[in-house]
């Protein structure tokens, strides 16, 4: 007798009633969404990038546009058979922003923690506000 047939009759259930929600979360991945804030003097961008590591980021700085690339991979602990996929496999994607005039494109940083991107994006001399003095 299989012991595992009650759990997979549940999991197929409990699979059939979130099948709509996959294709949703899938697109979702694949142009993940990006909260863009803006401080005195830099704006920061934070993703939600979960499943990737830091060694799967391409960043890059091109004609004013930042790209945000990345891959998440799918893969099966050693010792372990797939038995039901329902989570999106290997997904890739690539964002890019405009930044105009006012970044410090050189100054541009990046960290990743816990699943998430910030990047730093100092404002330029140029774009802070300044006191002119009168004569």
């Amino acid at each position: 007798m299989n012991t595992l047939l009650p759990m997979t009759r549940m999991l197929d259930a409990l699979a059939c009633n979130l099948e709509a929600g996959h294709a949703a979360d899938a697109e979702a991945w694949a142009t993940p969404r990006a909260d863009i804030l803006e401080g005195d003097k830099e704006y920061r961008i934070l993703m939600d990038l979960p499943g990737v590591q830091p060694s799967d980021l391409e960043i890059s700085v091109e004609n004013q546009a930042l790209t945000i690339k990345a891959k998440r991979a799918s893969s099966v602990p050693e010792g372990f058979q797939l038995r039901r996929h329902e989570r999106p496999g290997p997904v890739s994607f690539s964002r890019s922003f405009s930044l105009g005039l006012g970044v410090d494109t050189d100054a541009i940083a990046a960290s990743f923690a816990d699943g998430v991107l910030q990047l730093s994006l100092p404002k330029s001399e140029r774009s802070l506000p300044r006191r002119i003095e009168v004569r």
